[in-house]
């Protein structure tokens, strides 16, 4: 079944990629689905979406390890939207050919802000580990660590001002991004009309500065 929101995040996507806060190895978030763990992991992501919803910084978080589908891909910044947009049209084709479930709303990770070749990776949570594998794109486990969690409220053109605050509460609080930036699109513009209300959830992997 096609998800709603799909064809409303292609455009947040974009723009997060223009003020994403930092770069990482695109292997670091790569880890191997175990069947064992996949309850316990999602016991404790449902803790993790009582967090406040407070604008701005909430907080350092122990998130925990997250079962999705992704695509990675990378282009041009010229091409990105269209790979964007074929990207997430194929996570849906794959989920629905294997029978997942989708278990939050869709997502993105970035790693890098190299204009000429911008490596992303578009993600959908999942609740269970399918039993068939998909055929172009990855079951993975974005691994547990420590994260800055942001929520931002707005148009999603207006996502550079929380990029901004971001980059200076870790210099301010002497953190340094430890990860590729996570962000989630909480909010469903076909149910939300208010630009205004957008909830963007920005999670950024951190560690202290040396």
């Amino acid at each position: 079944m096609k998800h709603p929101f799909i064809k409303f995040i292609l455009f947040a996507a974009v723009t997060a990629i223009t003020f994403s806060c930092g770069s990482s190895d695109p292997e670091a978030e790569v880890k191997q689905p175990n069947t064992d763990s996949i309850s316990k992991t999602n016991q404790e992501l449902i803790k993790l979406a009582t967090i406040d919803s407070k604008p701005g910084v909430v907080g350092i978080f122990d998130v925990p390890e997250m079962l999705t589908i992704c695509k990675m891909d990378s282009a041009p910044m010229k091409d990105v939207s269209f790979k964007v947009a074929k990207a997430y049209s194929v996570l849906e084709q794959e989920m629905n050919a294997i029978k997942a479930e989708i278990d939050g709303m869709p997502g993105m990770l970035t790693y890098n802000n190299d204009t000429t070749n911008f490596i992303f990776e578009c993600v959908l949570p999942i609740k269970a580990l399918p039993k068939q594998e998909p055929k172009t794109t990855k079951i993975v486990v974005l691994e547990a660590c420590p994260m800055l969690i942001y929520n931002f409220y707005g148009p999603y053109k207006q996502l550079f001002t929380a990029y901004n605050a971001i980059r200076k509460y870790l210099a301010d609080n002497k953190l340094t991004q430890n990860g590729p930036m996570r962000e989630f699109y909480i909010s469903d513009p076909t149910i939300e009309k208010d630009p205004a209300k957008w909830q963007t959830r920005i999670m950024v992997p951190v560690a202290k500065s040396k």
